[in-house]
């Protein structure tokens, strides 16, 4: 990038002078422009160089003083006057306002045309652009050969941050660090800032906007540049860049958005493959679903050998469907994409015995869990995740565990059921309510079934008073709660002392402790065909 140091050092240049000692001559200098008016601060280009005869002020010295620190503002390269016409001689009141702001003011002969030497200066300067523009279609060229020999996102940062000498990092839209390439600075200069640096990218990530901050390091205040890829997204990709005024000459920042342009290809191409693996999850899933005896199938072989890690004498379905908020309907493709990323690529990494499966209907999922687990503190995190990097809010419906692949569908249809079925739409999470046991009740006569409760629940089973019915309402949520006093406790809004109070009260009138598993089992039963609308 062309500076006012090295306009002076260049011998066609000769015949300009610098009158003042304390200019910054490392200013960027990118234009050149001609100007008479004093109001010129409020209209021209950044870093340009203003050339002028100073006519507006050759009685006003003052305001000359005054156009100087408006241009310092802006900021421009500097200001080059030409003398002799209007005025004779730079005041030197104008060159100590200079000198405090470090700004560049250059003389030029009386005996040169303003034209010829904005001319010459803008001849330079297209030269030297024109071989930034080569030099970023050459590096547009280098990264889409890379692409196309297969290159991955992690690669091409790397090779960026090879190019520009200079620390990149790559934010994925679930605001983690997915690439870093960081050769040119300490690997650790993040350290205990990560938490408050990575928020601070988040932020401009919900804006989907360009910034330029300074963040807090190790290594003390560093400067750097944020840039998001393909910002119509929700959530977009963000690049961060460190130190980008040291970028070596001729990096541009034309270059580096041919650099953006390029990586936002890939990361398309990435995120085509994830959708091939997608929808070869869903065919799958309607697969298993529609076909009773998938493991006898010819076809379950070829099933097998994309899907390995289903094999198991365990499976549990958790459907699981996202809420969009009313402002965010616009973007509910992306969401269901995006969250479902999140599913696959966050949450299977993290659990190996749960893999995820997109449903034919948007923001709808399945996990099907392949080994005994505690089900609830999984479904807890992924909850408040969801809503914290998409502003989701997820449901789970819990079916019962079937032991063959054969019966997932049944394990399936009670997940959705509880979904649909449950009363309290804000809870996030619903369990299946025994379905099976209305095919296994279906012979029995009402009289039966009711003898049946009143043996095993004695007054809870049809309550006639309010204690009783607290009773048995805190019966059934500790069940529910796998018998968890601290989680029944807050499902009910009362203290962990009236649960244990009343548990015990149950045990006292049941005459059996309730955590025996058998005991437990009927328990379960009875209560659910003692509901009013069990039959």
């Amino acid at each position: 990038m062309t500076s006012i140091k090295e306009i002076l050092q260049t011998p066609r240049f000769s015949e300009l002078s610098l009158l003042n000692k304390q200019a910054d001559l490392e200013r960027p200098l990118d234009t050149i422009e001609i100007f008479e008016t004093p109001d010129v601060s409020y209209y021209i280009q950044k870093n340009a160089l203003l050339v002028t005869t100073a006519m507006a002020f050759r009685d006003d010295t003052q305001g000359l003083c005054n156009l100087v620190r408006s241009l310092a503002e802006v900021p421009s390269a500097g200001l080059a006057i030409k003398v002799g016409r209007y005025l004779t001689e730079i005041d030197p009141q104008v060159l100590v306002v200079a000198d405090e702001l470090n700004f560049p003011i250059l003389q030029i002969p009386v005996s040169h045309q303003l034209g010829d030497i904005s001319h010459k200066l803008l001849s330079f300067l297209w030269h030297d652009q024109t071989e930034q523009i080569f030099f970023a279609l050459e590096i547009q060229q280098k990264f889409v050969n890379l692409m196309i020999r297969g290159a991955s996102v992690d690669t091409l940062v790397k090779e960026l941050s090879s190019m520009i000498k200079q620390s990149v990092l790559l934010i994925d839209p679930f605001g983690e660090i997915v690439s870093s390439q960081m050769p040119y600075s300490n690997l650790d200069m993040l350290k205990n800032k990560k938490a408050a640096f990575l928020e601070k990218v988040r932020e401009c990530q919900k804006a989907k906007r360009r910034e330029r901050l300074l963040v807090d390091t190790e290594q003390g205040k560093m400067l750097i540049n944020i840039f998001p890829l393909s910002s119509d997204r929700y959530l977009p990709y963000m690049l961060i860049i460190f130190d980008p005024d040291e970028l070596p000459y001729p990096f541009s920042q034309f270059a580096i958005q041919q650099s953006l342009t390029v990586l936002t290809l890939a990361l398309y191409k990435e995120q085509t493959l994830l959708n091939e693996k997608r929808a070869e999850r869903r065919s799958f899933l309607a697969y298993l679903l529609n076909r009773k005896t998938a493991s006898q199938d010819t076809d379950w072989l070829e099933y097998k050998r994309h899907f390995p890690n289903l094999s198991s004498n365990y499976y549990r379905v958790v459907y699981i469907e996202a809420l969009i908020q009313k402002e965010q309907h616009f973007y509910t493709k992306e969401l269901d994409a995006l969250t479902y990323d999140y599913l696959f690529l966050r949450v299977e990494a993290e659990y190996k015995d749960i893999m995820v499966f997109p449903t034919e209907q948007l923001n709808q999922w399945i996990f099907v869990i392949q080994k005994k687990t505690e089900i609830l503190p999984i479904l807890e995190d992924i909850h408040q995740q969801l809503f914290e990097l998409f502003g989701v809010y997820a449901r789970f419906g819990i079916g019962d565990p079937v032991n063959n692949i054969d019966l997932l569908h049944f394990s399936y249809t009670e997940s959705k059921q509880a979904l649909e079925e449950s009363e309290d739409k804000t809870a996030f999470v619903s369990y299946n309510k025994i379905q099976g046991i209305k095919r296994i009740t279906e012979n029995v006569s009402n009289e039966d079934m009711h003898y049946f409760c009143v043996s095993i629940l004695k007054n809870l089973a049809y309550p006639d008073n309010e204690q009783d019915k607290e009773l048995r309402k805190t019966l059934m949520t500790y069940l529910d709660m796998q018998c968890e006093i601290t989680k029944t406790a807050e499902l009910l809004f009362i203290h962990r002392n009236t649960v244990k109070y009343r548990i015990k009260k149950c045990e006292e009138l049941l005459n059996t402790g309730i955590n025996d598993p058998e005991f437990s089992l009927q328990l379960r039963v009875a209560l659910f065909l003692s509901e009013p609308d069990a039959n």
